[in-house]
């Protein structure tokens, strides 16, 4: 069975289909809406002009040498509201992307060492700490892995742009429709199968059912936003019982549900690439398709 991932990196997650949630960033309980990254650029663009002031103030105080001081903060300042300008209008244009953060905060690391080497008013430093909190914020939004050294670490999720609150509802939507199309395409070939009043449907029943129930919650979660990592682990759990049946049990004139089960595969590899679950078993995915092959000669 073939399934065309949308992203690379999270391809790994249902060929094996051992799921964790160590890469998603501590501190962040649940996917950020889009209403409250528009608040956090807000709130930095704000900072930023406090700490400009604060800063202006500071070297106005400062020691004869200043001015080659003035110079060199005052174009790194201009080049971080520049940089900033830029992530927001991308944001509110729904392509802000990884980049643009990495840009942003950049900049913002020469600030730091400024900050860092000269010693300027209590003001100044304080607002600067601010400031720089909310860009720590601001590059765990994006699953960015910062520090202040000016590197980008490990970038968690390859997704190329953030995704909307709206696009993450129509995957949902997506996911949901397209299970009721596997279920269906399933129940017609296990009906034609030797399973068919055995055990084993049994089984694959409870699991496609126990699924429902999980993405009903991710649903649910994903409304009132607070919807999880976890939420997503839960529910990629439940569809690697199916999967494993899939591989298991071919059933006689199945290909239909095979089918209907690779486009809802791809759909959750999407997700997870969403939610920046990763994968940990690439490995133990590779040994259960040559158990399979093993079987099938």
């Amino acid at each position: 069975m073939r399934t065309k991932t949308f992203l690379v990196a999270c391809s790994l997650v249902l060929t094996a289909f051992v799921v964790n949630t160590a890469a998603q960033i501590p501190g962040q309980p649940y996917r950020i809406s889009d209403r409250e990254v528009a608040s956090l650029l807000d709130q930095i663009k704000k900072e930023s002009n406090t700490f400009r002031n604060g800063l202006k103030d500071a070297l106005n105080k400062n020691r004869p040498d200043r001015t080659r001081w003035e110079n060199d903060i005052n174009a790194f300042v201009k080049d971080f509201e520049e940089q900033t300008k830029r992530l927001d209008d991308n944001f509110d244009h729904h392509k802000s992307t990884v980049a643009d953060v990495d840009s942003v905060l950049s900049r913002a690391a020469r600030i730091d060492q400024f900050m860092t080497r000269h010693t300027l008013t209590s003001r100044a430093q304080s607002d600067w700490s601010v400031l720089r909190a909310d860009l720590d914020r601001l590059a765990t939004t994006y699953n960015v892995s910062w520090n202040w050294v000016g590197e980008l670490g490990p970038v968690v999720s390859n997704i190329p742009y953030r995704i909307t609150d709206k696009e993450v509802e129509q995957l949902i939507h997506r996911i949901e429709s397209q299970a009721d199309t596997f279920r269906h395409s399933l129940d017609s070939a296990l009906d034609r199968s030797r399973l068919n009043n055995t055990r084993r449907e049994d089984d694959i029943n409870a699991f496609v059912k126990e699924f429902y129930k999980e993405t009903k919650r991710l649903h649910d979660n994903f409304d009132h936003h607070k919807s999880t990592a976890n939420d997503v682990r839960t529910v990629l759990d439940r569809a690697a019982q199916i999967d494993q049946f899939m591989r298991r049990n071919r059933l006689r004139n199945d290909r239909e549900a095979q089918r209907d089960w690779a486009q809802l595969r791809a759909l959750l590899d999407e997700l997870a690439g969403v939610y920046n679950v990763v994968g940990d078993g690439e490995r133990a995915g590779a040994q259960g398709r040559r158990r399979d092959k093993e079987r099938s000669r």
